[in-house]
């Protein structure tokens, strides 16, 4: 893809992290793995993310603390929520929380494809780098 920043997966699962951490890595994306909320405000404190894949419930808060917090270390990552709930309800309510998509855990064929292209493209157009690719 690009030469975007880290994806910042966040979740309390090893496995889930591991799944995820692979399925980002076959996109050309470098990933960064912790466990919460706290985990994830030091990282962020010292590196930019191009995203962050966030599961909707954490042991110290859950994807909206992730959301609120991001907006109070004015990081303009997007929050992607990834969930093993497969529901609509879930969906709108994720995204009308300020998450930038909400996909289901583990994700279907092309389905965190889809989102990353998304993500690529937002960054893309934050930074002003369209046209530039990775080395």
């Amino acid at each position: 893809m690009l030469a975007v920043p880290p994806i910042l997966i966040i979740s309390s699962e090893s496995d889930h992290r591991e799944v995820l951490a692979a399925r980002v890595s076959e996109f050309d994306l470098r990933t960064v793995c912790c466990g919460k909320v706290a985990d994830a405000k030091a990282l962020m404190a010292s590196q930019d993310f191009g995203a962050v894949l966030c599961e909707d419930a954490l042991p110290d808060g859950d994807f909206r603390s992730v959301i609120s917090k991001m907006r109070r270390w004015t990081c303009r990552s997007p929050v992607i929520v990834v969930s093993e709930r497969q529901d609509w309800d879930s969906y709108l309510t994720t995204v009308g929380a300020g998450a930038f998509e909400y996909v289901a855990f583990p994700p279907g064929p092309g389905e965190l494809e889809r989102v990353l292209w998304g993500v690529v493209s937002e960054w893309k157009r934050r930074t002003g780098s369209f046209g530039q690719s990775a080395a």
